[in-house]
């Protein structure tokens, strides 16, 4: 009697332990359609924007056709006027920019900006604080590549949003433009920049039997720029309804 009872709960938490993946993934979409919806795209523009942004995490556009294992040597003599030694070699790598979460979000922002949906100079403000703070708080951690808290982005996307938005309406792109680019700047493009980072990134005692690939915005769909733009957006929103009370005309 007791298997007989037990049986049908089994075939319950197998369906539900099926199921719960497939409902995340759908909550995930949604979520990230309504992000993209929020800062003036439409329905079908932003199943676009978020399926391309998926797909085109997987793409890496490379900036180099060969693997370098030191600084090039406009580098080091532009260093040198700074008394920095930039000297060092590090294990082969690749540099790259990746489709989803670096060329897709530039594309997204100059349509936000071209359509006049964010004030130019706000939005520089913005990804100038964001940029500040994601450089000083990036980590270089060998063969694995540029990391933050994954809160940080979308939180300070977020504050700096509501903050310099003239209208609640322009909080969630401003948000968006904030994080992305900021992040972008700050994180990946000033970080590689910065004397000592690439052989911290892929010393000589890394061992791998191929040449190590940096993408640009390419740490992957739940942990790159793409989810910081996502998530800024719908922190922006959320404290805009949070003030005014009421989420009407927030988008």
């Amino acid at each position: 009697m007791f298997e007989l009872l037990f049986l049908p709960l089994t075939i319950i938490i197998m369906l539900l332990l099926l199921v719960a993946p497939l409902i995340f993934i759908y909550l995930f979409l949604r979520l990230s359609e309504t992000a993209f919806e929020m800062v003036g795209f439409s329905h079908w523009h932003a199943t676009l924007a978020v399926f391309g942004s998926i797909l085109g995490s997987l793409v890496d556009f490379p900036l180099i056709s060969a693997p370098i294992s030191s600084y090039p040597d406009w580098y080091v003599n532009l260093m040198s006027l700074t008394s920095k030694d930039v000297s060092p070699a590090f294990h082969p790598l690749y540099l790259a920019v990746n489709l989803g979460g670096c060329i897709i979000p530039l594309l997204i922002s100059a349509h936000l900006l071209l359509r006049g949906q964010v004030s130019p100079k706000k939005a520089l403000l913005g990804m100038a604080v964001v940029a500040v703070i994601t450089y000083w708080a990036a980590q270089a951690i060998p063969g694995e590549g540029i990391v933050l808290p994954v809160w940080l982005s979308p939180l300070l996307a977020a504050f700096m949003g509501v903050l310099l938005a003239g209208g609640f309406r322009h909080a969630p792109p401003l948000a968006y433009i904030s994080g992305t680019l900021g992040t972008l700047i700050g994180a990946d493009l000033l970080s590689l920049l910065t004397p000592g980072i690439l052989p911290a990134l892929s010393p000589l005692e890394l061992h791998r039997a191929r040449p190590l690939v940096l993408s640009i915005g390419g740490a992957g769909v739940f942990d790159g720029i793409f989810l910081t733009g996502i998530i800024a957006v719908l922190l922006a929103a959320g404290i805009v309804c949070l003030l005014r009370g009421s989420c009407k005309g927030v988008g």
